[in-house]
């Protein structure tokens, strides 16, 4: 069969196949897979015809090796009842050991589930052992906790809480370490805030001051300038009242004078017109007199010509414009 297959499949060594032919390449791989198929197929039909007679002699032996199991079963079942009554008691008196050993503050640390080791329930385990195991258990959380609270930080309890959760005191002692550190860098902090407050305090206050004290000043120099600008204005409106009294005083001397000088020049006029009607009344010629005709040339303003003609009418002259 092999000496055929080989001879069949060396057909194909070197094959070469182009564009053009590749329906046939198809063809030759269809081929050759459904011989494959059918040789599998054979060969698994085969298999089966050649386990039948071990698969119907396993059937048979597995029947009688079953028998066993009763027996087995029924003595197993009362080894094991025996085997869990004596682990019942021996969990009883892990309790007992533990109620005596770990009191009742470090229960909350090491319940008796979180320390249990299964090998204290083997028959070869000892009663000292675990007293031992237990004892070496609780003493050590003990030391653990004293440890912690010997360190006196506000961050005790939960430092105690971190012991709690894994019982490495190395973590817990870290926890307050980073604690106190972050107290320590907060209280720094505070102290900071508090000196940068004071400082802003003091300079608020400083500058407060600084401002009263220009405030003062400015009331101080307004008060200066309004007392100033009062005064100013008291000795001008004296100097006004002073400038008016001699005003009107001026205006009274000048009215005094001109009512002097009018009533001065009355008195002349007066006297003027007295005289003036003395003089006419002694040109005025009598009406028995003889007249006679004059001729002057008089060199006269319009004014003084219109005077002159008033005046020689008035007096009585008969005259006429040559």
């Amino acid at each position: 069969m092999e000496k055929a297959l080989r001879d069949r499949l060396s057909e194909y060594e070197g094959a070469v196949f182009t564009e053009d032919s590749k329906t046939l390449a198809k063809k030759h791989v269809a081929s050759l897979r459904a011989q494959k198929k059918n040789f599998q197929d054979n060969l698994r039909d085969e298999k089966k015809r050649y386990m039948q007679p071990w698969d119907e002699f396993e059937a048979q032996a597995k029947c009688l090796i079953a028998m066993y199991d009763e027996p087995i079963n029924l003595i197993n079942g009362q080894v094991q009842a025996f085997e869990e009554n004596r682990i019942a008691k021996k969990r009883e008196l892990i309790s007992q050991i533990y109620a005596e050993l770990v009191p009742a503050d470090l229960s909350g640390y090491i319940p008796l589930k979180r320390i249990y080791n299964q090998k204290w329930e083997n028959a070869t385990a000892k009663e000292r052992d675990i007293r031992n195991e237990i004892s070496s258990a609780a003493e050590k959380v003990h030391k653990d906790i004293d440890t912690i609270s010997a360190m006196e930080s506000a961050s005790e309890s939960n430092a105690l809480l971190v012991y709690r959760t894994n019982l490495d005191l190395t973590e817990a002692v870290s926890h307050i370490s980073a604690y106190e550190r972050q107290k320590q860098e907060i209280l720094a902090r505070e102290q900071e805030r508090i000196r940068r407050e004071e400082e802003e305090r003091v300079r608020r206050e400083e500058r407060d001051r600084m401002l009263a004290e220009q405030r003062a000043r400015e009331e101080k120099e307004a008060a200066i300038r309004k007392a100033e600008m009062e005064k100013q204005e008291a000795l001008r409106l004296a100097e006004e009242e002073k400038a008016e009294a001699l005003r009107l005083a001026e205006l009274e001397r000048e009215d005094a004078a001109k009512r002097a000088e009018a009533e001065k020049a009355a008195a002349v006029e007066q006297a003027r017109v007295e005289a003036a009607q003395e003089v006419i009344d002694s040109l005025i010629p009598d009406d028995g007199d003889e007249t006679e005709l004059y001729e002057y040339r008089i060199s006269l303003s319009a004014d003084a010509k219109e005077k002159l003609e008033m005046y020689m009418d008035s007096v009585g002259i008969e005259w006429e414009m040559i």
